[in-house]
């Protein structure tokens, strides 16, 4: 009888260790030993991306034994700087393939897999060949390699599984993981269409906090809506282990009808994986710390896999409602846990404009005389001050008259006319494309404007073309944009680093923010024409995050002898640096009184680059003249590896030498020791 219930409990315990329920017909094994929790999930933030596979928690270290989740052939391993660093991928009989990645090391004892590195990397010369595509039978349950911290972030196992080479699924819906929290929804945010549209009288975005309770989340406030709108959910899942990750499903209803739906079950890479902004709100969602914000709709009508349902494509509207209504947003975790969120809108009949535009808009002009301008995402506000030498009903004889870069005219209407301002609309419509400029005349004939006034604004078409305003050129090739796109570039302050000073100033913000892009786009600015040629190939994009106070490097190309630009993935807040500060190298490991062994002798030193960061390829640490095989850490800023002795007896010479992205040498850290 013991012996019976000695077994249950040892059954039971294995269970709880392993709990692996991997198909229908439960043939996967779950990738550790042992489960440390998730820290990332299927469909994440990634900046411009979604999380194609679910990180696992590695006890914040490296070499756990990484096994293969069932039969199945090694078929390719990769070898990367960046990216998922070492990686190694399994085809299985049934077609999925399953991904490993930031691995510290591949198993290579029985399946010889370092050695098979090696030989590519004495093949190519490189360090970081990339694939190397091989055919290495494995069993369930062997080991294949040993978890890491290699490529990005720090240690865990990035895993995936995929239906052919192209097709993420979510591993999740194979996997179950023990999770008895549901999502946290903290608030829902209302974002006004159109230029007939506000949400608490104005055009700008509002949120709605939320309070939890036992029957939910409920609204604090109430606002007032009138026009269309969308919602937009900051949410995410704790997975038990106080994470931020992302969620399952979500769900939105208006007066119980079901709005939008989405789910992220599968993606595919160059199809549908690459568009984060369209899931995620870049103006909102970052991925470190982790903050998400989902767009309830498809304002763009893009064919999305992880849409479920979609009526008028997840836009609201009450016009013909007043009244109150509510706004109802459920979301699930991968374990099925559900939160409700809940609040009460009152639709109203569209209250009398500004008489006057926001301080703040007044504020970032600097300027009152000049029309102001304000974007939002479809439209734009322009405002107009009343010269001082015009009588109070000036504003009924005054048309404003915008101009398109292909000379397209169009003359605004008003939207308000006041003693002091005059404000019009200026729309997102095919009427006008390229830069814009503004004049204020008496009449459209008026053949003499008072002023006209060259803005940051540019409406940009679907097809492409080039923005080019306050000194930030960007070039979006065709089908980068969802729809026509209103733009404005504005210079704003930001905080410099020492030794890495903006170059005269140019630091400018594109608006609106969080845009999101189906391609690419080139950003790039044109150096001054003082500034000379050995600070010009030390000037790199770099990107201000204002929250953070931080840039950061973001590349340089020469697109010609004084532009200097590169390639990004959405649009921000960007300057034009001069990297003048080099690197720092310090050594922790051996320290310098130590005495070192013929053999197994550690190096771990610091090296730090304030400016465009260090490039891997400079860095060369050698003992006595004997390069020693080590390895940078970009995320850690630490050089790691070890070391044997050429001749065991006398002093012997440590030389450490790197270099930053923008070609400033490091002075080189050269000691003696014992």
């Amino acid at each position: 009888m013991r012996s019976t219930i000695h077994l249950a409990l040892t059954a039971l315990l294995l269970f709880a260790l392993f709990p692996t329920r991997a198909s229908a017909k439960g043939e996967y094994v779950w990738p550790l030993t042992r489960r440390f929790g998730l820290s990332g999930t299927f469909g994440e933030y990634r900046r411009t991306r979604l999380h194609t596979g679910i990180d696992l928690r590695t006890a914040t270290v490296t070499g756990l034994r990484v096994r293969a989740i069932g039969d199945g052939v090694i078929y390719r391993l990769s070898v990367n700087y960046r990216g998922f660093g070492k990686a190694l991928y399994i085809r299985h009989p049934d077609g999925l393939i399953s991904v490993y990645g930031h691995l510290d090391g591949f198993e290579n004892r029985r399946l010889g897999l370092e050695d098979v590195v090696a030989r590519k990397r004495k093949e190519t010369g490189e360090r970081y060949p990339g694939d190397i595509f091989i055919s290495v039978p494995v069993k369930k349950g062997q080991t294949i390699g040993y978890s890491g911290e290699t490529g990005y972030g720090f240690p865990h196992l990035h895993f995936e599984l995929r239906r052919g080479e192209t097709k993420p699924i979510n591993p999740l819906s194979i996997f179950k993981q023990k999770d008895r929290s549901a999502p946290v929804i903290k608030r829902l945010i209302l974002r006004p269409l159109g230029p007939n549209s506000l949400v608490d009288g104005q055009h700008d975005d509002v949120d709605v906090w939320l309070t939890k309770s036992r029957r939910g989340y409920r609204g604090k406030r109430k606002p007032a809506v009138s026009g269309e709108f969308v919602v937009l959910a900051n949410v995410f899942d704790t997975v038990s282990a106080g994470n931020h990750c992302a969620v399952h499903k979500l769900e939105l209803f208006a007066d119980n009808q079901l709005v939008y739906a989405m789910r992220f079950d599968e993606f595919e890479y160059g199809k549908s994986s690459h568009r984060g902004g369209l899931v995620f709100d870049n103006q909102y969602a970052y991925f470190s710390p982790p903050s998400y914000v989902l767009s309830l709709h498809n304002r763009y009508g893009a064919q999305n896999p992880w849409e479920l349902s979609s009526h008028n494509r997840g836009i609201l509207g009450f016009s013909n409602q007043l009244g109150p209504h509510t706004l109802t947003v459920k979301a699930w975790d991968d374990a099925g846990n559900c939160s409700t969120a809940e609040i009460h809108v009152q639709s109203a009949p569209q209250p009398p404009g500004q008489d006057k535009p926001p301080l703040r808009l007044v504020k970032r002009h600097q300027a009152k005389r000049a029309p102001l301008v304000q974007v939002w995402d479809d439209f734009a506000e322009v405002w107009l001050q009343r010269p001082e030498n015009e009588a109070p009903s000036w504003a009924e004889t005054v048309q404003l008259v915008a101009k398109g870069g292909s000379g397209q005219k169009l003359t605004l209407t008003p939207v308000e006319r006041g003693e002091d301002w005059l404000s019009a609309c200026l729309p997102v419509d095919g009427r006008l494309q390229g830069q814009i400029s503004l004049s204020v005349a008496r009449s459209a004939d008026d053949a003499i404007a008072w002023r006209t006034t060259e803005t940051g604004v540019c409406i940009m078409p679907k097809g492409g073309g080039i923005l080019q305003a306050n000194g930030l050129r960007v070039e979006f090739p065709p089908d980068a944009l969802y729809g026509d796109q209103i733009f404005e570039v504005v210079e704003v302050p930001a905080k410099e680093i020492p030794g890495v000073p903006v170059v005269s100033g140019l630091v400018r913000k594109v608006l609106p923010e969080g845009i999101p892009l189906e391609k690419e786009v080139i950003v790039s600015f044109d150096c001054p024409s003082d500034l000379p040629e050995k600070d010009i190939v030390r000037c790199g994009v770099y990107e201000y995050n204002a929250k953070r106070s931080r840039w950061k490097y973001r590349g340089a190309e020469r697109f010609s002898e004084r532009s200097v630009g590169y390639g990004v993935p959405y649009l921000s807040t960007f300057g034009l640096l001069v990297d003048k500060a080099p690197p720092q190298i310090s050594l922790l490991e051996p320290k310098s009184s130590a005495r070192l062994r013929k053999t197994g002798n550690r190096l771990v030193a610091r090296i730090t680059d304030a400016g465009s960061g260090i490039d891997y390829r400079t860095v060369v640490a050698t003992i006595d003249g004997v390069e020693i095989d080590a390895e940078y850490d970009p995320d850690r800023k630490l050089l790691k590896g070890r070391f044997n002795l050429s001749r065991p007896r006398g002093r012997h010479r440590l030389l450490i030498k790197a270099s930053d992205r923008a070609g400033n040498p490091a002075k080189p850290l050269d000691v003696t020791l014992p």
